[in-house]
């Protein structure tokens, strides 16, 4: 049985290789991704994602290749 605590703990967790987004994997109850535009030690509001699509879209309009990811 998934619990919200469960729901709210990333499963996954990137950052580009410039350090200037981070991309956290949720899965709960769909897949979800959260992306976070990172300048130092300050960060956005999330901004979700519903699926792999929405997030393959996302990289591509920002440029992003699935090699400039590195895991957090």
């Amino acid at each position: 049985m998934l619990t919200y605590g469960d729901a709210m703990d990333p499963s996954a967790v990137w950052r580009d290789r410039q350090h200037r987004w981070r991309i956290e994997a949720y899965r709960a109850p769909d897949l979800r991704f959260a992306i976070y535009a990172t300048n130092g030690p300050t960060e956005s509001a999330p901004l979700w994602l519903f699926g792999m699509s929405a997030l393959a879209r996302w990289l591509m309009t920002h440029a992003i290749s699935l090699d400039d990811l590195e895991t957090d």
